[in-house]
């Protein structure tokens, strides 16, 4: 099994955990990024353990057995072996289907089975230094504020709120969150920087998809391109991001051990940006476009204060709905003619999620293999536009294969969840920040 391999399972794992109406193992972006980071920190100990090619992130760990040797090839049997036992405990749901695939492709690669199995060991004890960083505290409530300008439930799917405790968990790389990842608080409701947001958000996220001008069409089709909003078949925005660095021609030509640290690396990274984002989005709480439009003015929400903004060009509407993260693959299917709900994610909008862990994942990457955002050019499909995907009403999207560069990928998946109606831009640059914080321990640390 090649390294490239060991990270489609660890994906395709992802993808699973959100299929076909399964309680996922690990539901949402944070939980999703913590069980990447720990499957790909695994496989990189063991692989340096093994081939000492650079010192383990853990320690201490059990040395490998004296016979076993420290060939490059008995590294990536141990690294994959690793991969795997982690997996298979981060997933239990899909053990039959790790333990096929696995077989499948070791047999394939012809991995040693001492190997494996020391890298199982090195995974069991990457999992015990996990337990009790706070990831098993329950993560969702319906403590809500009724005041302007705080985080309520979407009136859509009306959702309890997710992940209040998850700035709580031990980071992996950073020292503390407001320590090296710290982030000043959003604009004032009254400010012009916030009816500047509001305007831009109005227009540009409101359901109104049919009826939009070519411009406004194509800003739809980005903020879909980036969503992985936790849909059948799709996963979480960590699964995208892997799959963005795994499609780059930079990444394809690394060797074996460069491939395990920069995996390692990037999904570390995403893990610290979920935290850093998760603990601001709940110190901070502030609400998404969808409830400050429709109680923007005074007289509507509970309190009926409104957001007290003279600023604004926008009056508040009571009947706004975001174009929404969508609801792709809805099951079950809908009957023609029906429309599923696209919705609004259930946490405070500030800072972006997405842009966390975009940001941090790519800038991640450029950093350790000393290049520019702006010089790394793929080609990609995502799979909300993959030919494959239906949409909330059941409708099949078309291909869409963009080739980018690395920079524009940030750029545009900071900036589709406006398009989405589900973020303000200062979330988006908010997000921006701590992936650019947390990208900056992570080269740090793994270079």
């Amino acid at each position: 099994m090649s390294i490239i391999n060991l990270n489609k399972l660890a994906l395709d794992l992802v993808a699973r955990d959100f299929s076909g109406g399964h309680s996922p193992s690990n539901g949402g972006p944070t939980k999703t990024a913590r069980a990447l980071a720990i499957i790909h920190l695994a496989a990189r100990d063991a692989y340096a353990k093994v081939t000492s090619a650079y010192p383990p992130k853990l320690s201490p760990l059990p040395a490998p057995p004296p016979a076993l040797g420290s060939s490059d090839a008995l590294g990536q049997s141990a690294a994959v072996g690793a991969g795997i036992r982690a997996a298979l405990v981060l997933y239990p749901d899909f053990a039959g289907f790790i333990s096929e695939a696995s077989r499948t492709l070791t047999l394939t690669a012809g991995e040693d089975p001492a190997a494996m199995s020391y890298g199982a060991a090195i995974a069991d004890r990457w999992i015990a230094s996990r337990q009790g960083d706070g990831a098993s505290i329950a993560q969702s409530d319906s403590m809500y504020s009724t005041e302007p300008g705080h985080h309520r439930a979407d009136p859509v799917s009306n959702k309890s709120a997710l992940g209040r405790t998850w700035g709580e968990v031990t980071p992996f790389i950073l020292g503390s969150v407001t320590g090296d990842a710290n982030l000043g608080p959003p604009p004032g409701l009254t400010t012009k920087d916030y009816a500047d947001a509001y305007d831009d958000v109005f227009v540009n996220g409101r359901d109104n998809i049919t009826q939009r001008n070519a411009t406004f069409r194509n800003h739809a089709a980005v903020g879909i391109y980036w969503g992985y909003d936790g849909s059948n078949k799709l996963g979480t925005p960590p699964r995208l991001y892997n799959q963005v660095v795994a499609a780059t021609s930079e990444f394809q030509a690394l060797a074996a051990k460069d491939q395990l640290n920069v995996l390692a690396a990037i999904n570390a990274a995403m893990a610290d940006a979920g935290i850093a984002a998760w603990y601001w989005k709940y110190v901070y709480d502030f609400w998404r476009p969808v409830m400050a439009i429709r109680e923007a003015d005074a007289g509507w929400g509970p309190t009926g204060k409104g957001d007290g903004n003279t600023h604004r060009n926008q009056k508040g509407d009571p009947f706004w709905l975001p174009l929404g993260a969508p609801a792709s693959n809805p099951t079950p299917a809908p009957v023609a003619g029906a429309v599923g709900a696209n919705f609004t994610p259930n946490f405070p909008a500030y800072p972006s999620g997405h842009a966390s862990f975009g940001t941090a994942c790519f800038e991640t990457f450029a950093g350790l293999i000393k290049k520019d955002t702006g010089k790394i050019m793929f080609s990609f499909v995502s799979d909300e536009f993959n030919g494959a995907t239906a949409d909330n009403e059941g409708t099949v999207r078309p291909t869409w294969t963009q080739k980018i560069s690395l920079k524009d990928a940030i750029e545009q998946n900071k900036i589709s969840r406006i398009y989405l109606g589900v973020h303000w831009i200062f979330d988006a640059t908010g997000g921006e920040t701590v992936g650019k914080a947390v990208a900056g321990k992570a080269i740090a640390a793994f270079a």
